[in-house]
């Protein structure tokens, strides 16, 4: 299960150009300032604590398909389901779709990016930890995927950790994101690429998995 958790949080590593893309305001409007350290440690506390919530409710969720269907069938569409998730994701990253709709997008940002902004600008000390507990909550794909894989696991604890390994995978580039500021366009461009042939990667092993071609599907440990 602990090469399972590795995979969850490299998958994370790489993500985290799209994470960059679609959440890069957010830690970048608290890294300026005095305090920026703990306002970053905050929202990534707060993130990572929804992210591990939302983890044990897909390993519930999964438990209760798997008592009450076909064991096998329900194991393998749960990996489709992620597999063909990260493929979209790969396949957005390299530029060669769009998974997430624009109007779709627009509407996110418009809506809950709104009342983020507002939680932003309070002057709470608690509110860089609120922004990170809702932000986990924005409509992602990649955190689909790998909510799909916590469910896949079939049990509360483990989709916990699958989903809090992922998590942390993500927190580096976002961290190094508030530090580079003005350079953090040139990150997110420089490591978009290689993170989409990744997640293609992850996709295509989800998939063979599912399929039954990788040995060690119906083990969910």
């Amino acid at each position: 299960m602990l090469e399972a958790y590795l995979v969850s949080f490299v998958g994370g590593l790489a993500g985290s150009a799209h994470c960059v893309g679609m959440c890069g305001a957010f830690p970048l409007a608290l890294a300026s300032g005095p305090g920026a350290a703990r306002r970053q440690a905050l929202y990534h506390l707060g993130r990572l604590g929804s992210l591990t919530f939302i983890g044990a409710a897909c390993g519930l969720a999964g438990a209760l398909l798997i008592a009450t269907g076909p064991v096998l069938v329900v194991e393998r569409g749960l990996a489709v389901v992620a597999g063909l998730v990260l493929i979209g994701v790969g396949l957005e990253l390299l530029g060669l779709a769009r998974v997430v709709p624009e109007r779709l997008a627009d509407l996110a940002r418009r809506t809950v990016g709104r009342a983020l902004r507002l939680v932003i600008r309070s002057r709470s000390r608690a509110a860089p930890l609120a922004l990170g507990v809702f932000n986990a909550f924005l409509p992602c794909h990649l955190v689909y995927a790998f909510a799909a894989q916590a469910a896949h696991v079939a049990s509360p604890g483990a989709g916990a950790l699958t989903m809090l390994a992922f998590g942390a995978g993500t927190v580096p580039l976002m961290v190094a994101l508030g530090a580079a500021g003005r350079w953090a366009p040139g990150i997110a461009r420089h490591t978009t690429r290689p993170a989409g042939a990744v997640m293609l990667v992850f996709g295509v092993v989800m998939l063979l998995r599912a399929s039954g071609w990788l040995h060690g599907q119906g083990h969910h440990g």
